[in-house]
């Protein structure tokens, strides 16, 4: 499966935000943990994954391309919101969190499942604790996880399943950061070719 199949699939599978436990409190502590998904959606939304297989311009005879270079920094994004997605991105996938906070969100967890399915919850969280303390993991994706949790399963998962789903949250959000990335690529290869062509205005 490519990159952007990845990304559809499973933006299609997750909602945005928290529905089971305490609605809007949840909601409004998840809403600056899940902009990295919201990012992600965009992406999916506008089918801007098409833009990994678009090869960059041949530079060598930058009046060949001009017209082509110009169309092309028309319809990318612009640079500030393409580096403001690329900072999200990497803060969700490169940010590690601190005990206390996965904690809460384990317990934030547990609170969106009927009482009693956990039969020891502090053990849960201890372990989960202790092997998620080998795995470099962000509070922005282990949220996400969080909600592809609620979304999936009727009871809590066991430790290694939400490992396997904070993994593929983390996943879905790299190959979102693949697609700004090459973006900005090809964005500096249009501009590059219009700067050597007398600027960014039509001729």
């Amino acid at each position: 499966m490519d990159e952007v199949t990845t990304i559809e699939t499973d933006i299609r599978r997750s909602p945005m935000t928290a529905a089971r436990p305490r609605g809007d409190k949840v909601r409004a502590l998840f809403e600056p943990l899940l902009v990295h998904q919201r990012i992600v959606r965009q992406i999916v939304e506008h089918r801007l994954g098409g833009w990994l297989s678009i090869a960059l311009l041949d530079l060598r005879n930058p009046k060949m391309i001009r017209d082509s270079a110009l169309a092309r920094h028309q319809r990318l994004p612009v640079r500030d919101k393409l580096h403001t997605w690329d900072d999200e991105l990497c803060h969700a996938v490169d940010g590690r969190t601190d005990e206390k906070t996965l904690t809460i969100l384990l317990a934030i967890m547990f609170d969106g499942f009927p009482r009693g399915t956990v039969p020891n919850i502090n053990s849960y969280v201890e372990v989960a604790l202790l092997v998620m303390g080998d795995h470099t993991l962000s509070a922005d994706i282990f949220a996400a996880a969080i909600v592809r949790v609620w979304r999936k399963n009727r009871f809590p998962p066991s430790v290694s399943q939400l490992l396997d789903v904070c993994e593929e949250a983390r996943q879905t959000t790299t190959n979102a950061r693949h697609v700004v990335s090459k973006m900005l690529t090809l964005l500096d290869n249009a501009e590059e070719a219009l700067m050597a062509t007398g600027g960014f205005n039509e001729t």
